[in-house]
C-alpha cells in the first residue's frame, strides 16, 4: 500500500493481506543479503523464535519466506509508530504518567519474555532442541512500538532478536564490532563484556535506561566527543535528578538505583524492576 520505513539492509512496507484483510508491515530486505545457505538459516531459526513469542506487547512475527530472490517477512502492523515517533512530537521528553505507563508494558513484555518456551535454541555442541527465554538485548525507544485503538494506546516491544540474528548471520551487509550488538547508549557495561552470554538482567538495565531517557530528554551517560563504549566502561550514569529536577524523589532514586551497573546490575528481573517502579510513585 505504501512505504513506511527503510534501514540499511531493508525497506518496509504497509501491506494488506487477503486472505485475512489485515493490515501488516511487510519488511523486504535488500538483494545483498541473500547470502549463504548457513547464514539465511541462521536468521530464519531466529526468526522462528520471534514467532513463538505470543504477547499483546510484543510485535507479532507473522510470517517469513523467500521468493524470486527476495527475502522477506511479516509482521503485525502498529498504527502509531515508535515511542521516539512520539518522543519528537511532544517535543523530547514525556510526562511521567505517560513514560511509566509505556515502561510497564515494556517489563510486561520482558517477563513473559524471558520465561516463555522457545523452539530452536542452539546449543554448545550445536545441536537444536528447545529452550526457555529470550533475551531482547537492544531495548530503546524506536524498538517499541504504538498502537492506537478506542482511546487507548498499546506498546509493543519489537525486533525481538531480528537484528542480532541478522549480525550474527551475516545477513545485514555490516561488521559486527567485537560482537557487542546492541544500541550503545542503552547498554550496561555487563553487554559490552560479555554480550554472547548476557542474561535476562540487561534488559531491565535498558528499561531504565529508556524510561530516563522519556522522562529528560538525554541519554544516562555523557557521550560528549568520546567513544561510547569506552564511556559505557569508564563513566557512571549521571543522577537523573541532573538532567531533571522535577521528577519526585522515590522515583528518581529508583532509576538512579536501576541503571547501577558496577560491581553488577542491580535488578535483575522485570517482576522487581516493575513493582519497585509501582511502589515509587
Amino acid at each position: 500500500m505504501k512505504k513506511i520505513g527503510e534501514g540499511g539492509f531493508s525497506e518496509v512496507f504497509l501491506a494488506n493481506n487477503k486472505n485475512t484483510g489485515e493490515n501488516i508491515a511487510l519488511k523486504m530486505l535488500l538483494p545483498q543479503v541473500a547470502a549463504n545457505d548457513y547464514a539465511v538459516q541462521s536468521f530464519l531459526r531466529e526468526a522462528e523464535n520471534t514467532k513463538a513469542l505470543n504477547h499483546p506487547n510484543i510485535v507479532q512475527l507473522r510470517n517469513t519466506g523467500y521468493h524470486q530472490g527476495t527475502f522477506f517477512f511479516t509482521l503485525e502492523y502498529c498504527n502509531g509508530g515508535t515511542v521516539e515517533d512520539l518522543l519528537q512530537q511532544r517535543g523530547g521528553k514525556l510526562n511521567i504518567e505517560e513514560s511509566l505507563n509505556i515502561i510497564y508494558q515494556v517489563l510486561d513484555a520482558l517477563i513473559y519474555a524471558h520465561h516463555a518456551e522457545i523452539p530452536n535454541i542452539k546449543q554448545a555442541d550445536g545441536s537444536i532442541k528447545k529452550g526457555q527465554g529470550l533475551v531482547h538485548r537492544d531495548i530503546k525507544p524506536s524498538n517499541i512500538f504504538l498502537v492506537k485503538s478506542q482511546g487507548k494506546i498499546t506498546a509493543k516491544l519489537a525486533d525481538y532478536g531480528l537484528s542480532k540474528a541478522f549480525d550474527l548471520a551475516g545477513l545485514s551487509g555490516q561488521t559486527m564490532t567485537g560482537n557487542k550488538a546492541g544500541t550503545p547508549v542503552f547498554m550496561p557495561r555487563q553487554q559490552v563484556l560479555n554480550f554472547k552470554y548476557v542474561q535476562p538482567e540487561v534488559d531491565i538495565w535498558a528499561t531504565a535506561a529508556t524510561l530516563y531517557y522519556l522522562l529528560t530528554g538525554c541519554y544516562c551517560r555523557d557521550l560528549d566527543n568520546k567513544d561510547p563504549f569506552l564511556a559505557i566502561l569508564q563513566d557512571s550514569p549521571v543522577s537523573i535528578h541532573q538532567r531533571n529536577v522535577n521528577i519526585p524523589q522515590g522515583l528518581a532514586n529508583l532509576i538512579d538505583l536501576a541503571l547501577q551497573d558496577h560491581p553488577e546490575l542491580h535488578f535483575k528481573d522485570a517482576t522487581t524492576f516493575k513493582q519497585a517502579l509501582i511502589n515509587s510513585v
